[in-house]
């Protein structure tokens, strides 16, 4: 009888930890289904990022709210829900640029930012870009986009679909071009 007992009391114990075992991955694997994966490394609020080059300003970034998603292992980035706002400064002119936009994703590879929303450029020789969507490759100094775009300098106004240009717009790219352009005519 007690040898019953004692083989009984060993079926229950395996028994409760087959099922405590199995409770836990199963546990693991909902939280893999249910995102918990996905959430951010760090949140930062009125994040504000000042670059220096040789003791000079060239780049500050701000935003109210910055999700950094670094610890993903596939693809890591970094996410600004709330507003977006580049200063860029050319340390031998007194040049500068601004970059606004509604929400921005900074993706480390490919080293590219993604625009999104109420996207506008404007620097201060009097040059503007305005569009919803528009992709900047920093490295490059290179921007394009496929939506909608208003390009404004030099007395220019040039609307269209697509576009493909320098950050200071120079060599700029237009697809299905229309607005108001100068004309430089030589008389012979």
């Amino acid at each position: 009888m007690f040898a019953k007992i004692k083989s009984f009391k060993s079926i229950v114990v395996i028994l409760f930890m087959t099922m405590l075992f199995s409770c836990h991955t199963e546990s693991v694997k909902q939280n893999n289904d249910t995102g918990i994966k996905d959430l951010p490394l760090s949140i930062t609020e009125d994040f504000l990022l000042t670059y220096t080059l040789n003791g000079n300003k060239v780049l500050s970034l701000s935003a109210p709210i910055m999700e950094d998603y670094s610890n993903k292992t596939d693809f890591q980035y970094q996410y600004f829900p709330k507003t977006f706002k580049v200063i860029l400064t050319n340390k031998k002119t007194p040049d500068s640029t601004i970059i606004t936009a509604d929400r921005a994703y900074i993706y480390k590879k490919p080293d590219l930012t993604e625009l999104i929303g109420h996207v506008k450029i404007r620097n201060t020789s009097g040059g503007s870009l305005e569009t919803g969507l528009l992709y900047w490759d920093a490295q490059n100094n290179h921007i394009f986009g496929e939506e909608e775009t208003l390009l404004q300098q030099n007395g220019e106004r040039i609307q269209g679909t697509g576009f493909d240009s320098s950050l200071d717009f120079k060599n700029v790219r237009i697809n299905k071009m229309s607005g108001e352009i100068k004309i430089n005519q030589k008389n012979n």
